[in-house]
């Protein structure tokens, strides 16, 4: 019977601490949650103290105030982590168990803490330069900002270097990896990334002292593209193969050259609107750097003899085009050089059309002036006879591109597609 009575007190007892405990709950769900300072603003009040001291927990009703005896422990914890030898602050946070991942961000968010004050160092102007003034292009200033580029792609490879010397990987290069980027950083990297790490610091010099030279060019000429122009940009690129080739291998050379040259620059330009395997773009390359500018007819070209061998060089590209692609690939590249084909391409791309459909319209095009050219060559026809002969082409010519165009055709016309009423003008309306 004691028993009894003695299980019934406990029972008792037992519900009255969860009622005293449900209240306590209640009451605590009760307080209004407070809110939370945003993570900039926090760093900003930060300012210049250490980042361990943000990742302090946030007081809410999820995380209720611990007692001062625990958050005095937890300060004591903190305290004994911090230090200012970064490499023992590592081995600390490690020694506590801390994931790897927080280490990381932790001694991440330190090291761009000081490389970001090193880098406005740099660019004290950048921040807060008034928005009404404009860049100046003069050859000082350009001469500056290249100075400073280069300072300031030696502090990421700085940090870069510092973050592996203190976590055995840069975690910023590792996440860029994991989301689908390639491990280079930056254009300047990306020129040589294809090189072995232990000549790529060599090739970065060299290509610095060219770039400096380039841009002193591009600043001297500012935009005037004439025959001199062209020869000593010429001279220059011929200049930096050169020096390159002092440092690389003959196949490290090649490499460079179909991926960073002047060519392939143009190349990349020139591509756009069609798709070419490896071997297709070396073709194309090495035809096109066979004849060079020779295919353009510039506006200071004045002899009729030098516009007659440009028109020659361009029937021999196309020549050795169809010969080392075939027939069909070499029309494909021939049309995608075409303004219209390509305007063409970037409408039916923009409003995903289907995958024919500037190809489509572009046969309709050749088709229709071909049997234009036709008609205006017979001399048989009356001049009633050859307007309406060139009248039912334009009419059924323009119906097929409205059909491939859908809604899109009155664009079309206002962009590239003025060759249709170029057929056969349709007649004005009477004022």
């Amino acid at each position: 019977m004691a028993v009894m009575k003695r299980t019934a007190s406990w029972i008792a007892l037992s519900l009255a601490a969860n009622v005293l405990l449900a209240g306590w709950w209640l009451k605590a769900r009760s307080v209004s949650k407070p809110v939370e300072m945003p993570v900039e603003a926090r760093l900003s009040n930060a300012k210049e103290e250490p980042i361990i001291a943000l990742i302090a927990p946030v007081v809410s009703a999820e995380n209720p105030p611990v007692p001062d005896s625990v958050a005095a422990a937890q300060s004591a914890s903190w305290l004994a982590l911090q230090t200012d030898d970064l490499k023992e602050f590592v081995r600390r946070l490690r020694a506590a168990g801390c994931p790897e991942e927080t280490v990381q961000d932790i001694i991440m968010a330190e090291v761009n803490r000081h490389y970001g004050a090193r880098s406005r160092e740099l660019w004290p102007d950048r921040s807060n330069k008034p928005f009404w003034e404009v860049e100046k292009s003069d050859s000082a200033e350009n001469k500056k900002n290249r100075e400073r580029s280069r300072k300031s792609r030696e502090l990421q490879k700085e940090k870069a270097a510092l973050l592996v010397e203190l976590l055995g990987v840069n975690p910023e290069k590792e996440r860029r990896k994991a989301d689908g980027w390639p491990d280079y950083g930056d254009y300047y990297e990306r020129r040589y990334s294809f090189l072995p790490e232990a000549k790529r610091e060599t090739v970065s010099k060299v290509l610095d002292e060219f770039d400096d030279k380039m841009q002193e060019f591009y600043t001297r000429n500012r935009g005037m593209y004439d025959s001199q122009y062209r020869t000593e940009q010429k001279q220059l690129e011929a200049e930096r193969m050169q020096a390159l080739a002092q440092h690389l291998t003959p196949e490290e050379l090649r490499e460079y050259e179909l991926r960073q040259s002047q060519m392939a620059n143009q190349l990349r330009h020139d591509l756009r609107s069609l798709t070419v395997t490896r071997e297709e773009y070396e073709s194309i390359y090495d035809i096109r750097k066979k004849y060079g500018d020779g295919i353009y007819n510039y506006s200071d070209i004045e002899t009729k003899e030098a516009r007659d061998q440009v028109t020659r060089n361009k029937e021999a590209l196309e020549v050795d085009l169809a010969a080392a692609l075939g027939p069909e690939k070499a029309r494909d590249y021939k049309r995608s050089q075409d303004h219209s084909y390509q305007e063409l391409d970037r409408l039916a791309r923009r409003n995903d059309l289907p995958v024919d459909t500037a190809g489509k319209v572009y046969d309709f095009k050749e088709a229709a002036e071909g049997s234009a050219k036709q008609i205006n060559a017979n001399t048989d026809l009356t001049p009633e006879q050859r307007q309406a002969a060139l009248a039912e082409i334009r009419d059924a010519t323009q119906q097929a591109v409205k059909d491939a165009l859908g809604d899109h055709f009155n664009t079309y016309l206002r962009r590239g597609g003025w060759w249709i009423n170029n057929i056969s003008p349709a007649p004005r309306s009477p004022k």
